[in-house]
C-alpha cells in the first residue's frame, strides 16, 4: 500500500470540546478517516501529522505495524512523545482502514474476531456537565443515561482538585467530590454500576483514603487516582490496598505498557484510546496481553462517532471485554456526522455492517458545524 493525500476536518463540539479529523486516501483512491486529538502543540497538530505524513507518502507499508518504523520512531520515543503516539495512531488507523476496504472486511475481522451485530457501553457522563459540575447536573446526567438504558454509568467528580501538589488533596478537599458520587449512586439506585475517574488528582497515601470512601457509594472501579505513566510503582501501591478494581491507562502507547502495568500490579482493567495507544491493531493486542497477564479491557474513548465506531470493533475482537466508554448526551446531532448515522440504543452500540468501519464523515455536516 502508497498513501497518497491527507487533508484536515474539524468539528466544534461546544466551547470546550473540537473532534479533529485526518482524510487520507491510497494510490487507489480509497479514503480512509482517522480521529486525533489536539494536546500540546494545539493546532499545529495538523502540521506535525502532514510532515509525518510526508515521511511515508511514497514508501510500501506492507502492515499498519510498519508505520512507526518506516518514521524511525523507536518505542521509547512515542512512549515519551504524547503528540507523536497520537500522530502515529491516527496513521496507522488510516492504514487498517484502507487496507480492510480493499480486502472487502470489516475492521472486526482484520482484528481477528467474527462480526457482532452490536457491543455493550457505559454512559460518561462527565463530556455532558462541562458547565456546571455540580450535584444536581451530576446527577440529572446519571438519570438521563439510565432512562436512555445504560447500567453503568461514569462521573469524574474530583476534577476542580488541582493537578498538582496532589498533597493539597485530602479527604476533606475531595468532600464535595465524594457527596456528588453518593448523590449520583442514590439517584440510580442500587442496580446501576457507578465508576469514578480521579484524573490522577490524588497521591499514593491519599489515594486509598479516598477510595474507602468511595466504597460506602458501592463503585465499580476507581480510575486512575496516579497517574499510570508518570508513577505506575506508586499506582501499584495503592491498587495492592484497595478492595475497589483499578482502572486506567487512557495514556499509554503500545502493548507492552498495557501488560506492564497489569503484569506489575498497577491496574486491574486496562483502557487502551485507539486515538493515542497506537490504533486499532495495538488496542487488540494489549487487550490480549492484559487477559494472558490476568487483567481485563475496556476502551477509552468519550469521543467522535469515528473513534467510538473504531474502539466498537476492537472490542467486538476481544474475548470478554468490558462495555466500551460513551460521551452520552454531549451533543444531539452526532449520529449526523456519520454517512451511516450512529445507532445506539439500550446501551448498546449497534454496528452499521460494511467494509472497514462501516461509516465515513457526513462532510455536510462537517462543513455546516465546523471546518475542511
Amino acid at each position: 500500500m502508497h498513501l497518497q493525500g491527507i487533508e484536515f476536518a474539524a468539528v466544534t463540539v461546544n466551547d470546550r470540546v473540537t473532534w479533529p479529523f485526518a482524510l487520507i486516501t491510497d494510490f487507489q483512491g480509497a479514503t480512509a478517516v482517522a480521529e486525533f486529538k489536539y494536546s500540546h502543540a494545539g493546532a499545529g497538530f495538523d502540521r506535525l501529522l502532514a510532515e509525518l505524513f510526508g515521511s511515508l507518502k511514497g514508501k510500501e507499508i506492507e502492515v499498519e505495524s510498519d508505520v512507526g518504523g518506516l518514521l524511525e520512531l523507536g518505542i521509547d520515543r512515542l512512549r515519551a512523545d504524547f503528540d507523536l503516539a497520537t500522530a502515529v495512531s491516527a496513521l496507522r488507523n488510516a492504514v487498517v482502514e484502507l487496507q480492510c476496504q480493499h480486502a472487502g472486511i470489516s475492521m472486526t475481522e482484520a482484528l481477528g474476531g467474527a462480526p457482532a451485530e452490536s457491543i455493550a457501553l457505559y454512559a460518561n457522563i462527565n463530556h455532558s456537565v462541562y458547565r456546571r459540575r455540580d450535584t444536581y447536573e451530576f446527577t440529572r446526567a446519571a438519570e438521563r443515561a439510565v432512562e436512555d438504558g445504560f447500567d453503568t454509568v461514569k462521573c469524574a467528580p474530583f476534577d476542580y482538585l488541582p493537578l498538582a501538589p496532589a498533597s493539597e488533596n485530602t479527604v476533606e478537599a475531595a468532600r464535595p467530590g465524594l457527596e456528588q458520587v453518593a448523590a449520583v449512586r442514590l439517584a440510580v439506585g442500587p442496580d446501576v454500576q457507578v465508576l469514578v475517574d480521579c484524573h490522577s488528582r490524588f497521591d499514593e497515601h491519599t489515594a486509598p483514603l479516598i477510595a474507602e470512601r468511595l466504597a460506602e457509594s458501592g463503585i465499580g472501579w476507581f480510575e486512575e487516582p496516579l497517574q499510570p505513566n508518570d508513577d505506575p510503582d506508586g499506582l501499584a501501591r495503592v491498587t495492592g490496598l484497595v478492595a475497589i478494581p483499578v482502572a486506567g491507562g487512557e495514556g499509554g502507547y503500545g502493548e507492552g505498557f498495557f501488560a506492564d502495568l497489569v503484569r506489575d500490579g498497577a491496574v486491574d482493567i486496562i483502557m487502551p484510546d485507539v486515538k493515542h495507544c497506537g490504533g486499532v491493531t495495538e488496542a487488540r493486542r494489549a487487550g490480549a496481553a492484559a487477559q494472558v497477564a490476568g487483567g481485563r479491557t475496556s476502551l477509552h474513548g468519550p469521543a467522535s462517532p469515528i473513534s467510538q465506531l473504531a474502539g466498537a470493533h476492537v472490542t467486538a475482537a476481544i474475548p470478554g471485554a468490558m462495555p466500551l466508554e460513551y460521551a452520552a448526551n454531549e451533543a444531539p446531532w452526532r449520529t449526523e456526522l456519520l454517512t451511516e448515522p450512529e445507532h445506539i440504543r439500550g446501551g448498546r452500540l449497534w454496528f452499521p455492517g460494511g467494509t472497514g468501519m462501516g461509516t465515513s464523515l457526513n462532510l455536510d455536516l462537517v462543513a455546516s458545524r465546523g471546518t475542511r
